[in-house]
């Protein structure tokens, strides 16, 4: 395994689970649209696209979704979940796995709530088919092609002496004790 990346996964492994929150929210950015994936009953996965609401200093991702679709009979049957998020022009990926379950709390709704969500919820915050999709994190997986730091430098400039692309920084996050990335070394 690369230096540079064995270095940044034990510096990653380290983060509480709010600094971990942070670090994500700063990958992600603010809106963004996730992949977000469940399994069926027949185990057949399926991917749809989520504007992301917000990501909370709890490791929580939140969605509206509507309670009577696809999504919401998916995570009935399995509530484990992965959300991805891909900016090309920023060179940053993230992989994000989690618990899902919906939740209609009418306070949080509302908090979350802007008019681009009237397109699919004509009703407004108040409309009989709207959730909330919660997705609590357990582990993420990014990778950062921008760089930063002493280390990264190093990776690049070891790169181009051998002519090679340059490898991008990746990190692991943990955000829930208990899970099962915790017991296996990176």
């Amino acid at each position: 395994m690369d230096t540079a990346v064995h270095q940044m996964d034990e510096v990653s492994s380290e983060l509480s689970a709010r600094e971990a929150a942070v670090r994500l929210r700063a990958l992600i950015g603010e809106g963004t649209v996730a992949m977000v994936t469940a399994t069926d009953r027949r185990f057949m996965p399926a991917s749809r696209p989520l504007v992301t609401r917000k990501l909370d200093d709890a490791g929580v991702l939140w969605f509206f979704v509507p309670s009577d679709g696809s999504l919401a009979l998916d995570i009935d049957c399995n509530p484990r979940v992965n959300a991805t998020y891909s900016d090309a022009d920023r060179r940053v990926y993230v992989s994000l796995s989690g618990h899902a379950r919906l939740d209609y709390d009418p306070e949080r709704i509302f908090a979350l709530w802007d008019a681009r969500v009237e397109t699919w919820f004509t009703e407004g915050p108040l409309d009989p088919r709207l959730a909330l999709l919660r997705v609590a994190i357990d582990h993420a997986e990014y990778w950062d092609e921008r760089g930063r730091g002493g280390i990264r430098l190093l990776a690049l400039a070891h790169a181009a002496l051998r002519g090679e692309s340059p490898p991008p920084e990746h990190g692991r996050l943990k955000l829930r004790a208990g899970t099962r990335e915790e017991a296996q070394p990176a």
